[in-house]
């Protein structure tokens, strides 16, 4: 009877880690999955254009992440030393931070492009992504190695104090809402102006951004609960989901925006042209009413055509 607790222990413990190591890994699937499906949009609208900066910021957010856990899910699945799982085990936090930045990079540079170049955007915006990152620093330096019963193996990330460890998706999730309640206003302010009838492309814009902040947002607040809540053997499930949808979902935003440049937009106004910040120089008049094809070249819907 004595040993059947440590048992019964050891069966859940290796049932939990082989259902987190499985969840991982069909998370990876699933990020490879996408860029298989998207990959004809990403070399008609990524590749065959100009470089530019957010072509690079492209590459970071589609590849770093997926290149990235292929060694992360080999970790799980080898027997390292604790000496090498002590060098490595910081590794997929300091990739999230990469990530995070590029990311939040991006989002920046949208809402500079709806708030019409607008300077006080993009310092704001940094303010709260410096913010981020060096929480996100000071978060998972606190990261330590899961302990795992003899036999079990696999060097997994955990936080020596499970309240501070989760601030990177606290963070994360702070950051997110700014972005998204900051594009919900200027969109509403620009519907006001336009008396309720919305440009397509700022629909666009806040379909998207609402699609984004909602899926991220279920994703990191399931990751804070786990960590919270959950065994400690199943505390870092849900954390490799949480990072690759927003890689996933990312890059979904730049290739729908993307995509809004190759279709003609009505503009009725000036005002209309401003916030959605830098077009082609190029009308073509119809009766009364310009129409610009918007360029979203260089700098997601801020760009000229190359």
């Amino acid at each position: 009877m004595s040993d059947a607790l440590p048992v019964a222990e050891l069966t859940r413990t290796a049932s939990h880690l082989m259902a987190a190591k499985m969840f991982s890994l069909a998370s990876c699937v699933m990020l490879f999955y996408d860029i298989a499906l998207t990959l004809g949009d990403e070399v008609e609208r990524v590749w065959l254009r100009k470089f530019t900066p957010i072509t690079a910021l492209w590459f970071l957010n589609r590849y770093l992440s997926p290149l990235g856990y292929i060694v992360i899910i080999t970790s799980f699945h080898m027997r390292w030393s604790e000496e090498v799982c002590n060098r490595y085990v910081l590794f997929p936090e300091a990739l999230k931070v990469v990530t995070s930045c590029t990311i939040g990079v991006v989002f920046i540079i949208r809402l500079y492009a709806i708030y019409s170049r607008s300077t006080a955007v993009v310092v704001v915006g940094a303010l709260c992504l410096a913010g981020e990152i060096g929480v996100k620093i000071w978060s998972f330096t606190d990261g330590t190695h899961l302990k795992l019963p003899e036999g079990l193996v696999g060097c997994i990330l955990v936080g020596r104090h499970d309240y501070r460890f989760v601030c990177t998706w606290i963070v994360e999730l702070a950051f997110d809402s700014v972005v998204f309640f900051a594009t919900l206003y200027r969109v509403i302010e620009h519907n006001r102006m336009r008396h309720g009838t919305a440009l397509n492309l700022l629909n666009l814009i806040l379909r998207d951004g609402v699609m984004y902040f909602g899926v991220i947002f279920v994703a990191n607040l399931l990751t804070v609960l786990m960590f919270l809540l959950a065994p400690p053997d199943i505390k870092a499930m849900n954390a490799s989901f949480s990072t690759l949808i927003t890689s996933l979902m990312v890059s979904r935003l730049i290739l729908n925006l993307r995509g809004a440049a190759d279709r003609p937009i009505v503009v009725q106004s000036a005002i209309e042209m401003s916030i959605t910040g830098e077009f082609t120089h190029t009308y073509e008049s119809y009766g009364d009413s310009p129409k610009a094809l918007f360029g979203i070249r260089q700098e997601l819907s801020a760009i000229k055509a190359g």
